[in-house]
C-alpha cells in the first residue's frame, strides 16, 4: 500500500494571502529556530541553524547554494516541521552569517573548494551531537551545495540514507563560451591574482558587489512572492548580501565540476537529482554526466522550472517538497 501524501495547509504562492500566511506562520516559527556557530577549516567561524521536532524525529540536513543564507530556508524548515521532520542548515564559509573571507564582504570567494567539503564534515558532526537519536537522516544539496554534499558523501563515512540534489552545480553555464576557453581564462586570472595581489582577491570579469535584480529580469524563479521576500530579507539584513564570484572561486568551481563528472564517485546511497528544465545558471550537461556515471542516481526533470527549485512557484516546487516529506514515513 502506498503511503498517504502529506498535505501542508497553506495558501498558494500566487495567492493574495500568501504573504500574510508567511508573516503569521513562518516568521514566528523562525524565531524559535536555534542559531549556532562552530569553528571550521582554518579557524573560520561557521554559522548554522536547526529546529528539533522531537528526539527521534527524522532529520533533513541542508547544504545551500552560492549567495544563499540560512534565512532563505525559513519556509521549507516550517513545512518540514509541520510534517514532524527536524532540519538543520549551514551557512557556508564566506556567505550568510558565517565569517567572510575577504576585506570586501560582498565577494563570493573560497581558497579551496575542499574547504567547503571539510567544513560540511564538521557541520555533520555538530548535527550528530544535536540529533543523536534521529530515526532517519537525509541530505539535501542545492546548486553549489549539491556539489559540496556529493563530494562529502564520496570522501567521508556518514549515516545518511538518501541524498536529494536540486539543480546541482556539476557544470556552469558559460554563455556559449567553450568550456575549455572559459577554464583557461579563469585559471589565468586566478593565477595572476595570486601572483600580483595574493591578499586581495579579484572579482571575475563583469562581477561586482550585491545589486538586487528586478523580478522581470531574474533567472532564478517564476514566483513573484518568494522572489520579493528573498530580496526583502537581503535588504533588511545587509550582512547577508553577497555579490559576484572571484576568479579563484570560479576556478575552484570549474575544477570541482570537472572532477565530479569525470569518474564515478563512492556514493552508496540512493540519490534523487532534480533538474530544472529552464535553468540558465548551471547547465544540464554536468548533471546528465553525473547521473550516467553514478547508477544510484534517479534524475527527475522539472520541465519549465528555473534554477531555484525550492524558491520556485508551487507547480515546480511541490514535487521536490513531496520528495522530502517522504522521510517522515
Amino acid at each position: 500500500m502506498s503511503k498517504k501524501l502529506i498535505v501542508i495547509d497553506r495558501p498558494k504562492d500566487d495567492s493574495e494571502h500568501w504573504r500574510g500566511f508567511y508573516a503569521e506562520q513562518v516568521e514566528p516559527f523562525w524565531r524559535t529556530v536555534e542559531q549556532r556557530n562552530f569553528v571550521g577549516v582554518g579557524e573560520k567561524r561557521i554559522h548554522w541553524v536547526f529546529y528539533k521536532v522531537s528526539e527521534y524525529a527524522p532529520l533533513i540536513v541542508i547544504s545551500p547554494g552560492r549567495i544563499e543564507a540560512t534565512a532563505k530556508y525559513q519556509e521549507l524548515m516550517w513545512e518540514l516541521a509541520q510534517a514532524g521532520i527536524s532540519s538543520a542548515v549551514i551557512d557556508h564559509r564566506g556567505q550568510g552569517q558565517s565569517e567572510r573571507l575577504t576585506e570586501n564582504s560582498h565577494q563570493g570567494h573560497v581558497e579551496k573548494f575542499q574547504d567547503f567539503v571539510d567544513d560540511f564534515a564538521l557541520f555533520h558532526e555538530q548535527t550528530v551531537k544535536e540529533f543523536p537519536n534521529a530515526v532517519r537522516r537525509w541530505l539535501v544539496g542545492h546548486s553549489m551545495g549539491g556539489a559540496i554534499v556529493s563530494q562529502f558523501c564520496s570522501d567521508y563515512q556518514h549515516p545518511y540514507q538518501r541524498l536529494v540534489l536540486t539543480s546541482p552545480m556539476f557544470s556552469i553555464n558559460t554563455a556559449g563560451i567553450p568550456i575549455a576557453v572559459a577554464q583557461a581564462v579563469v585559471k589565468a586570472g586566478a593565477r595572476l591574482n595570486r601572483w600580483l595581489k595574493p591578499s586581495k582577491p579579484w572579482y571575475f570579469l563583469g562581477m561586482g558587489d550585491y545589486k538586487p535584480v528586478v523580478f522581470e529580469k531574474n533567472d532564478l524563479t517564476h514566483s513573484l512572492a518568494r522572489y520579493r521576500l528573498f530580496r526583502e530579507q537581503y535588504q533588511q539584513s545587509p550582512e547577508l548580501q553577497l555579490g559576484g564570484p572571484t576568479f579563484t572561486w570560479l576556478d575552484e568551481a570549474l575544477r570541482v565540476c570537472k572532477r565530479l563528472t569525470a569518474v564515478k564517485l563512492s556514493i552508496d546511497i540512493p540519490v534523487t537529482l532534480f533538474q530544472a528544465g529552464a535553468d540558465s545558471v548551471v547547465s544540464a550537461d554536468g548533471q546528465n554526466r553525473f547521473a550516467e556515471l553514478n547508477t544510484v542516481v534517479n534524475k527527475r526533470v522539472i520541465a519549465g522550472a528555473r534554477h531555484e527549485l525550492l524558491m520556485e512557484s508551487d507547480e515546480y516546487r511541490q514535487p521536490v517538497v513531496d520528495e522530502l516529506l517522504r522521510i517522515s514515513g
